[in-house]
């Protein structure tokens, strides 16, 4: 059996978060939305909604999860059931997931028909004789309606053109780009540079999602960051402490690197 308790931490000027915490590496659906439900520090109730995202897949409906994105009372529940609509999302059309995208739903909603998107637009087709999918992408990713067309399209537009992307090229792009949303993908693809082909140090992203000069480039040191984290020994427990420490501090970048690994250890 796995021990749970409440354990609560004076954070800063007198920031009480309590959580349940487990000894062992596996967490409960139950323990996990205790903790989206209640945990006080954003980041660790995010953490433990993406962890839920599966389970509730399975057991709530789409008009359910529809609600609790839009309306749920923490953070956590917002991203559990965001994340959930997302694997729902994958039964839908293109015409639904793209009316989804730049209609006047909550955020949230229109958020979760994200990555959902993606195996449509990259595949997109035209009878038109000029057609150029990469450059009806990064049109999309420019003019796009919505914050989320525009950051599926930007997406979509990296992937494409993976195979001729090089490190110093992405690292302005992620720095000044025809869009936010651009710059922002740019970054995300970056990550995956700073752990392959241009391997940075954990001392190196860590300076990097905290300072890197735009926001494209604090993701992808956040995001490469993550990734190490993930790989290490730190428990779940060493993730929250950390969370803990950095409210109120730091980037999102950098905060969002320990709840990604945090994440993936409540879901481990």
């Amino acid at each position: 059996m796995k021990t749970t308790g409440l354990r609560a931490l004076v954070v800063l000027v007198s920031i009480v978060a309590v959580f349940c915490f487990v000894g062992a590496a596996s967490y409960t659906t139950a323990q996990l939305e205790a903790i989206a439900s209640n945990e006080l520090v954003p980041e660790i109730s995010a953490a433990a909604g993406v962890a839920l995202a599966s389970a509730y897949a399975t057991t709530m409906t789409e008009a359910q999860l529809e609600s609790l994105a839009a309306n749920g009372r923490t953070i956590g529940l917002r991203i559990a059931a965001g994340d959930a609509l997302s694997i729902l999302y994958r039964d839908k059309t293109k015409d639904e997931l793209m009316a989804i995208l730049t209609g006047t739903a909550n955020p949230m909603i229109r958020a979760a028909a994200i990555n959902p998107t993606l195996e449509y637009l990259v595949t997109t087709t035209s009878d038109q004789k000029d057609f150029n999918l990469s450059d009806y992408l990064k049109g999309l990713a420019t003019t796009g309606k919505t914050h989320e067309m525009r950051l599926a399209a930007a997406r979509a537009y990296y992937f494409v053109n993976r195979g001729s992307l090089k490190a110093p090229d992405l690292e302005a792009q992620a720095v000044k780009n025809d869009s936010a949303e651009l710059a922002y993908a740019a970054g995300e693809t970056l990550a995956g540079f700073y752990l392959s082909f241009d391997p940075k140090t954990q001392a190196q992203l860590e300076d990097l999602a905290i300072n890197g000069q735009s926001e494209g480039m604090r993701v992808a040191g956040g995001d490469a960051l993550a990734s190490l984290l993930i790989k290490s020994d730190k428990t779940a427990q060493d993730f929250e402490t950390t969370l803990l420490s950095l409210v109120g501090t730091t980037t999102a970048a950098y905060r969002n690197a320990y709840a990604q690994a945090l994440s993936e250890r409540f879901g481990s």
